[in-house]
């Protein structure tokens, strides 16, 4: 009857262990999601995700938090890193960023460009945006080649 016990006693050790790897194995099979956000990226960008499919090539990805705007870098179907390829000019008036908060921050693709508007106001300001405010737009999202909405349509913004 001992023996009989200490067999069982095994085999329940040995379906425990068994069951444990091939739920490790499972999980680590687990089927790869392209371009998956992290819970830090989901944390830092909330709903202010845009992606944009291109046909043949992994998508332009890009996340929006605090008046900057972050194009994700890919790799393997996977976002390997953030890219800032636009933000609230911030030393462009007599407010520096820590004076000023983000007020308001949108971000779209029309078909053709990617469009953002970015407003940032100092404490205490009563209204209007503290420089860097509009509306910008871009075909590819980089860093260079964004252009501004000004009163005559369109113009490039100087490269940095």
């Amino acid at each position: 009857m001992a023996v009989d016990a200490r067999s069982s006693a095994a085999a329940l050790l040995y379906g425990a262990v068994t069951a444990c790897a091939l739920s490790a194995t499972m999980s680590g099979c687990a089927p790869h999601v392209p371009y998956v956000l992290s819970d830090a990226d989901k944390a830092r960008f909330a709903d202010n995700v845009l992606r944009v499919p291109v046909k043949g090539r992994d998508p332009m990805i890009f996340g929006l938090n605090d008046c900057i705007l972050y194009k994700a870098q890919t790799a393997h179907e996977d976002i390997v890193g953030w890219t800032v390829v636009l933000a609230s000019d911030w030393g462009q008036s007599s407010y520096p960023k820590w004076a000023t908060a983000c007020t308001s921050q949108h971000m779209k693709y029309d078909g053709k460009y990617i469009v953002v508007d970015f407003c940032a106001q100092a404490f205490g300001a009563g209204g209007g945006c503290a420089g860097g405010d509009g509306t910008y737009r871009s075909r590819t999202g980089d860093a260079q080649g964004w252009q501004i909405q000004s009163g005559n349509g369109w113009m490039p913004l100087p490269k940095s």
